[in-house]
């Protein structure tokens, strides 16, 4: 006995509902929590631990990177598809409603992968920041206390330079496990900042992380899988920086200049002499960037001070980026630069320099006791 397929409104219907639900239910979250700082502080604090320490242990599993995996899979199916149903279109072989079908069935994967941001990282956006969770003052500072935070960077970069091991060329080589030391260094901040305790997963290096060049990105973290992930072609000096960046994401803590400055803490605090001197030079070039705008002759004075090993790896770094000045690269930043506003970063990639404030308040004693020393 043959069955009669029939469109049933009601079931079309249903259909519809859910294939919009996951959409409409992660559009309300964005809203929610942009409207609600309550609601993502309760969420970065109660929910967004479970998510991480369940979705961030199942993929830790895998010693591969999972996102990039899926990527490679997602672009695959992509052509596929497309090429079946070229091929088919072709060849007249179309069923009635095909159409209909593969929109909702984009419809609601699009959805699901939206719901999923949110929970993953996009409510995180709209929560307290860390320096107002904490009490840091990030009113910036004078032209002189720049300045004695860049003599300060200065300093303790230079005294590293020799404590790390260096190539024939006199680069930086990184012989730490940076999955492991990066998971202590971040860890070992918990006593000072609790939020920044609990589980971590180790971070991961992308195995084709020339592409990650060609879109001028150090490191990434997936809100789908949990997973921190690293550019393994990059100078070996910013590596430990760049995974402690990544790894304060997933504690969520969204924004880029508080990503920077909870990485440089990390590795500044850290036992192993690498990390270390990743997080001073990490955290010189951010602040001298700062001095450079503010006060050019007293930026050239304090650069003439660095040690000639930090500069080759300053100069190494360079040479490294400018073999990806491409459009890619251009395009990959203003799309970049949207996103970022479009979680409410205002001042979009400009968003990245506001961690010098937050290490002027950090050294602040510090930058008091030698100005009122100075002669």
């Amino acid at each position: 006995m043959s069955k009669k397929h029939e469109n049933r409104p009601g079931a079309g219907a249903a259909g519809w509902a859910a294939a919009l639900l996951p959409a409409v239910l992660g559009t309300a979250l964005y809203f929610l929590s942009g409207a609600s700082r309550g609601f993502s502080d309760w969420y970065a604090l109660h929910l967004y631990p479970l998510w991480v320490g369940t979705v961030g242990r199942i993929f830790g599993i895998f010693p591969f990177s999972v996102n990039e995996l899926g990527i490679y899979i997602l672009i695959a199916l992509g052509l596929f598809w497309l090429v079946r149903d070229i091929t088919r279109l072709i060849g007249r072989r179309v069923r009635s409603g095909a159409w209909l079908r593969w929109l909702r069935i984009v419809l609601a994967f699009a959805g699901s992968m939206w719901l999923i941001f949110m929970l993953g990282c996009g409510i995180n956006y709209n929560r307290t920041n860390f320096a107002e969770a904490n009490g840091m003052p990030t009113a910036g500072g004078t032209k002189e206390e720049l300045a004695q935070l860049c003599e300060i960077l200065t300093e303790e970069a230079n005294r590293l330079a020799d404590a790390v091991t260096r190539d024939e060329n006199g680069i930086m080589i990184l012989t730490a496990d940076v999955r492991r030391e990066s998971v202590r260094a971040m860890s070992g901040l918990a006593g000072d900042y609790p939020s920044l305790g609990g589980f971590y997963p180790q971070p991961k290096p992308v195995l084709f992380s020339e592409f990650m060049s060609h879109e001028n990105i150090s490191g990434v973290h997936s809100p789908f899988t949990s997973e921190a992930q690293y550019n393994r072609l990059i100078t070996p000096y910013n590596i430990p920086h760049t995974v402690c960046h990544e790894l304060s994401h997933l504690k969520g803590y969204m924004r880029e200049d508080e990503a920077n400055f909870v990485g440089y803490l990390a590795c500044i605090r850290s036992d192993n002499a690498e990390f270390r001197y990743s997080g001073y030079v990490l955290g010189y070039i951010y602040a001298t960037n700062a001095l450079y705008g503010a006060d050019r002759s007293v930026w050239n004075e304090i650069r003439m001070k660095l040690d000639p090993a930090v500069n080759e790896d300053l100069a190494e770094n360079s040479r490294y980026w400018d073999r990806y000045k491409t459009v890619i690269a251009e395009v990959k930043e203003h799309m970049n630069d949207s996103y970022l506003k479009f979680n409410r970063q205002e001042d979009g990639v400009r968003s990245y320099g506001r961690v010098v404030d937050l290490m002027l308040a950090y050294y602040q004693e510090e930058i008091t006791r030698r100005l009122e020393s100075a002669p």
